[in-house]
């Protein structure tokens, strides 16, 4: 179906029938969500939301190798919630895997934006698609 979808409506039309299906498949267990967890529940689906339309959004100027490899920043916005929201304590002595891992993206990142590119000003090829896939990694972290 998401193949025939993909071949027969644009891309914006083919993501929206997904959502609207999806939502259909689970409205029948709406209300056994316990009325403690509705706010939570939106507020989390707000984010999940916005990191579908910046992903959506860089896409229009921004490779999708780009996009899909700036997502990966997700592994350094998590553990700043972490720390931010629950006060878990994030220094190198704590969690050294964390910082590696952070490390090890943010090089990466490094050189797929900085280091792969044919013009000798790197910076400047820095664009609004960026900022908007790094939203993305915000949205769905």
């Amino acid at each position: 179906l998401g193949s025939i979808m993909d071949q027969a409506l644009p891309a914006s039309a083919a993501t929206s029938a997904r959502m609207v299906f999806a939502a259909a498949a689970l409205s029948p267990f709406i209300r056994q969500l316990p009325r403690e967890l509705i706010g939570m529940s939106l507020l989390a689906g707000c984010f999940t939301a916005s990191g579908y339309v910046s992903q959506s959004m860089a896409l229009v100027d921004t490779s999708p190798a780009t996009v899909s490899f700036l997502g990966a920043a997700t592994v350094i916005w998590c553990p700043f919630l972490e720390w931010f929201l629950h006060k878990t304590p994030m220094g190198w002595k704590d969690r050294p895997q964390t910082w590696i891992s952070a490390a090890m993206c943010m090089m990466g990142v490094g050189v797929l934006e900085l280091c792969g590119s044919d013009s000798s000003d790197a910076l400047g090829n820095i664009g609004m698609g960026d900022g908007l896939a790094i939203l993305q990694a915000m949205g769905f972290g």
